[in-house]
């Protein structure tokens, strides 16, 4: 049994995949997955799962679905749904769900030399199939839940692009890191990463260029500069 939630989520059985239902119960599975092994509350499912429109119902839909989940499950071994006081908890072993194993092979990662810490965050991001929890159709859960799972996602890019950095392949990360800063326009250590690729490139005033941009961004979006780390980095380049 393994379970995906770095893309649509989904519950996998010998290479097949297990029908799940609704959005709801979709949207149980993916909450309790990323509080693995520990309770959650009923109170905290029901807020998830209807948002500001909880019906008089709603306890009993949250005990049908936790039934129906556990069918899912069909009584594997390998994976429990137990109930614990006033909540639920899934117990399985993290590295049958995609998010941890993509959480230990970044941390892996920073323990390695560069070369092989280039392949393991290569692997790592290869998990990801698109958004994270892609097909939860609420607002809610996809901006409580996916948009700490997307910051994780862009933290082990630009971890990434640091040691392919260090490794002279700059040239290499121009385009990747050009799209990146146009996706997220206001993101400092993405910018920073594009600078120097493009400084060791040989290219130093599209480097200042990008500078530019971003403080002026910032400047007249949100009435502030640059922080001290991109200014001294840019200064730098001036210098030389």
């Amino acid at each position: 049994m393994n379970f995906t939630l770095l893309g649509e989520v989904g519950m996998w059985k010998d290479c097949q995949l297990i029908p799940l239902g609704g959005p709801r119960r979709r949207t149980l599975l993916a909450v309790l997955l990323l509080e693995l092994d520990r309770v959650v509350p009923v109170d905290r499912i029901i807020r998830l799962l209807w948002e500001d429109e909880v019906p008089a119902t709603a306890r009993n839909a949250v005990q049908g679905f936790v039934a129906a989940l556990r069918r899912s499950l069909g009584g594997h071994p390998d994976a429990r749904l137990v109930t614990r006081g006033c909540g639920y908890a899934l117990q399985t072993d993290p590295e049958r769900v995609d998010v941890f194993r993509f959480r230990e092979a970044v941390a892996r990662a920073r323990t390695l030399p560069d070369r092989e810490a280039a392949g393991v965050l290569r692997d790592a991001l290869a998990l990801w199939r698109g958004e994270p929890l892609a097909d939860i159709p609420f607002e809610s859960v996809r901006v409580r839940l996916g948009n700490a799972l997307e910051q994780e996602r862009l933290a082990a890019v630009e971890l990434r692009a640091e040691v392919e950095l260090r490794l002279g392949r700059h040239r290499d990360l121009v385009s990747e890191l050009l799209r990146l800063a146009e996706e997220h326009p206001v993101r400092e250590s993405l910018h920073g990463l594009l600078m120097l690729a493009h400084y060791r490139s040989g290219c130093t005033a599209e480097a200042l260029e990008t500078y530019r941009r971003l403080n002026h961004r910032l400047v007249t979006e949100y009435g502030i500069t640059t922080g001290p780390a991109l200014r001294e980095l840019h200064e730098t380049m001036l210098r030389s």
